[in-house]
């Protein structure tokens, strides 16, 4: 009896040094993760085309990640183009001529007493957008501008459970900017319903 008790004891003992070996090699791995490609050699890159993308800032305690670039798809950029003078002169000048590009947008964001244009452009520098601080933000980071009111939806989106990946899932990451779902002037998703099935209809 003795001795059918010191062998299983003896068995135990061997287990746990093996899990802890276990699991010290996992660990091992954790952290040499940084030094060694993880993934297997997969990769997203092959999926991004020529598109630009720029690192995410501002984001302490976060792996880094990237965002697309916006400045190259903006149609009207470089603001300078039209915006020498500030806006209200601009406006003026403006006033018996047909209007310029974005005299169309309506801004449905917030109440007129919290929001107007200069929120977010500056009245002065157009080709960047401004903080509530008046510092100055590129286009490419306008993810930052949104965070100043909508924290809790940009600390989801640092972390990957709100927005898009404009890749697959293997590294790099990178991510659509809060505007390419939403429109900054107007940022409510539209109601969509789902598609039905007519005659002609290509869906199956």
């Amino acid at each position: 009896m003795r001795v059918a008790i010191l062998c299983a004891a003896m068995a135990i003992a061997g287990c746990s040094r093996h899990e802890e070996r276990g699991h010290e090699t996992f660990l091992q791995h954790l952290r040499n993760a940084n030094a060694k490609n993880v993934s297997g050699g997969l990769s997203s890159e092959r999926f991004m085309n020529s598109r630009a993308r720029v690192e995410a800032q501002v984001f302490p305690g976060i792996r880094p990640f990237y965002v697309l670039g916006r400045l190259e798809r903006i149609e009207k950029a470089p603001c300078d183009r039209c915006h020498r003078d500030p806006l209200p002169a601009l406006t003026a000048k403006q006033s018996g001529e047909p209007r310029a590009a974005h005299w169309s947008v309506a801004l449905r964001h917030a109440g007129e007493s919290v929001m107007n244009c200069f929120t977010c452009h500056g009245q002065e520098k157009m080709i960047s957008l401004r903080t509530l601080n008046n510092a100055a933000v590129a286009f490419d980071h306008s993810y930052q501008l949104c965070g100043q009111c909508h924290s809790r939806q940009l600390q989801d989106w640092a972390g990957g459970a709100h927005g898009k990946r404009a890749s697959g899932w293997a590294p790099p990451r990178v991510v659509y900017n809060c505007v390419e779902c939403h429109n900054p002037h107007q940022p409510r998703l539209q109601v969509r319903w789902p598609a039905e099935r007519g005659e002609g209809s290509n869906i199956r």
